[in-house]
């Protein structure tokens, strides 16, 4: 064989060994490693994307827009396009708007990916500014991003939504399913030269929009009465705070306002402590708010009268070796039970207690309420603390009557107080009123509870009056409105702290509703830790009065009680106060077709004392109208339905 043969073979025999390691390499990635190198490719080239819907809006109870979607564009990058990394940061970072630092920028883009987000949902105008930088590599897709118009205003109610659209707090969260839609896709496609397009987001990719939730808060009661908490705050100086305003008559929740709280447009801003809802969220030890609770079971059983005396110990009673003493350091004889409510007495309400029995009082605290959820659909809420009686110490039914060893949240208190407003029916609070499409359809409404008999009307009617007497002699007498008359209780609860209770951290706090004869709104003001004054008849009774002289005005109700009328060159002025001029009457008034609620503040006026059965309205009584005052100053009421 020649020269020129050989390397003419070995040449033959270089070729087909190259040609057989370039055939087995072809049958690897074509064959063996096919799946591999197709995805490694799609992953290179295109990427899908949730394409979010538009978040349905929430309204106030008047259509006011509290949160809705607006127009943005999120930015997102190729990092193997931009060669360099740190000038464009630094460009980046100089967007104000982008709230994003030149080394966050760096470190997306330092990713292997050939996709990574710059800054999600931001307005136009950034949008706009980072696109004149003219910087390759970016590119932008439209997303809606959530807006609060009214910033922090009923922030703790409604919450926030997170980057994804997810709702992660307040109402935002609990109707999520409601309000967020459906996401559709859109996929980003990369072609040879590295542009970028976006394919999809039609048919049965395109994202549905959510629908739009109402709700119960109105817009004008929310700002009244998150500033005049706001205020009692910031008074005190202390740590934080609730206020509730609730329609007497269905339960509607017109203001659930909250301290601290935040701006639900920045919310990462703030922390835990300012996105709770103290109203629904935190549970405390409601102290002498809890006492209508024992007043009412003990006059619905007959165990006292409003007259009837009561001996309150010169200050203090002694139950299984623990003595429970007055507030500070009141010592009181014997007072009337009416005066025992006004005064806030807690040695003769305990003494109603113990005649009532552990099993009576454990009862009318379940009716009234605590121990239970209200079931408003708002996320975590409390269910309090109430133990049952065979887990009771021997002075766990004086501490319950008087609001110790049980806690409560703001709602579930004022839950209770709507009781007597209601006149003696249970009304369960709500806040979202209903579910609509974009036509403005109802496509949802809540079920509401049926309300519940809790104590007869005449209870009711009884305790109303007794709760007047603390506003307009009382504890209360800072809740006192110059144009209606108030009923209410004041609270000054001690924190509970290891070993007993703290003598200096307490829960100041006044529950009422207002007009007191026909309610109607039911509100409570509640706050924790005040440093320079610690009742609640002078730290949230005013409060109480702000909202509720500002919210009565805004709703249009007219003033409820004229006193007296001055002519001033011939023109009637109608005064004002909390209490009536007191009338001298020699005869029985007539309390005919009154309610039981009118008659017995009638009846109390003339300085009766009203003994009635059944409900509804007034068709008999003994003595009849006109008749003189009987000795024993006693009339009998028979009340039924009016027809």
């Amino acid at each position: 064989m020649t020269l020129s043969q050989r390397r003419v073979l070995m040449i033959s025999a270089i070729l087909a060994a190259w040609a057989v390691v370039v055939v087995a390499r072809l049958a690897q990635v074509q064959l063996v490693r096919n799946s591999h190198y197709t995805n490694r490719a799609q992953r290179q080239q295109e990427r899908t994307l949730a394409l979010n819907p538009v978040r349905g809006s929430i309204l106030d109870a008047q259509g006011r827009v509290l949160a809705e979607s607006v127009a943005g564009e999120s930015i997102y990058a190729d990092p193997q396009s931009i060669p360099n990394h740190a000038a464009v940061a630094k460009k980046l970072a100089s967007v104000r708007g982008l709230r994003v630092t030149a080394s966050e920028i760096q470190a997306k883009l330092r990713s292997q990916s050939a996709f990574v987000w710059i800054a999600r949902q931001v307005p136009k105008d950034v949008a706009d500014e980072v696109r004149r930088l003219g910087i390759p590599g970016l590119d932008f897709i439209e997303e809606h991003r959530r807006a609060y118009p009214r910033g922090a205003l009923a922030a703790n109610v409604v919450g926030y939504v997170g980057i994804d659209g997810d709702g992660l707090a307040g109402i935002e969260h609990s109707y999520d399913t409601h309000i967020r839609g459906k996401a559709g896709k859109v996929t980003v496609l990369k072609d040879a030269r590295r542009g970028m397009y976006l394919v999809g987001g039609e048919g049965p990719n395109r994202p549905v929009d959510g629908h739009d939730l109402v709700l119960t808060i109105d817009s004008v009661v929310q700002f009244i009465a998150e500033k005049a908490l706001s205020g009692a705050v910031e008074r005190y100086r202390a740590a934080g705070g609730a206020a509730i305003v609730m329609d007497a008559r269905d339960g509607a929740i017109l203001a659930m306002a909250s301290v601290p709280t935040f701006d639900p447009n920045r919310f990462s801003e703030a922390g835990p402590a300012a996105w709770r809802n103290r109203a629904v969220q935190d549970s405390y030890e409601p102290g002498s708010t809890f006492k209508i609770v024992t007043a009412a079971a003990g006059l619905e059983e007959g165990i006292v009268t409003p007259s009837q005396m009561l001996d309150c110990g010169d200050g203090s009673i002694r139950i299984a070796n623990v003595e429970i003493r007055e507030h500070s350091g009141k010592r009181f004889q014997f007072l009337s039970f009416s005066d025992v409510i006004a005064h806030s007495s807690n040695v003769g309400i305990i003494r109603v207690a113990l005649s009532l029995g552990e099993r009576r009082l454990y009862d009318y605290v379940r009716r009234f309420g605590f121990g239970e959820r209200t079931g408003i659909d708002l996320p975590g809420e409390a269910i309090g603390l109430l133990r049952r009686p065979n887990r009771w110490s021997q002075v766990s039914s004086a501490s319950i009557s008087i609001g110790q060893e049980l806690s409560a949240t703001p709602l579930q208190v004022v839950r209770a107080m709507g009781v007597v407003a209601n006149g003696g029916v249970r009304v369960e609070p709500r806040i979202v009123d209903r579910v609509v499409d974009a036509e403005g359809r109802t496509i949802y409404k809540p079920k509401r509870v049926a309300p519940l008999r809790v104590v007869s009307e005449r209870t009711a009617a009884v305790l109303n009056e007794l709760l007047k007497g603390v506003v307009d002699h009382g504890t209360g007498s800072a809740a006192a409105l110059e144009e209606h008359v108030v009923a209410g209780k004041t609270g000054t609860a001690q924190k509970a702290m290891r070993g007993g209770y703290s003598p200096d951290r307490v829960l100041a706090s006044f529950a009422g509703y207002v007009p007191a004869d026909r309610p109607r709104l039911v509100i409570l003001v509640s706050v924790d830790e005040p440093r320079l004054e610690q009742y609640g008849g002078k730290i949230a009774a005013p409060a109480f009065r702000e909202i509720a002289e500002g919210t009565l005005r805004y709703l249009g109700v007219a003033p409820s009680v004229p006193q007296r009328s001055i002519d001033i060159d011939g023109l009637a002025l109608a005064a004002f106060s909390q209490r009536p001029a007191p009338a001298t009457r020699t005869a029985v008034p007539d309390l005919l077709g009154l309610d039981a609620r009118a008659a017995v503040a009638a009846a109390t006026a003339s300085g009766l004392l009203v003994e009635a059965v059944g409900s509804g309205v007034v068709k008999s009584q003994q003595p009849t109208a006109g008749e003189a005052l009987p000795g024993n100053r006693r009339i009998a009421l028979v009340l039924a339905e009016a027809r």
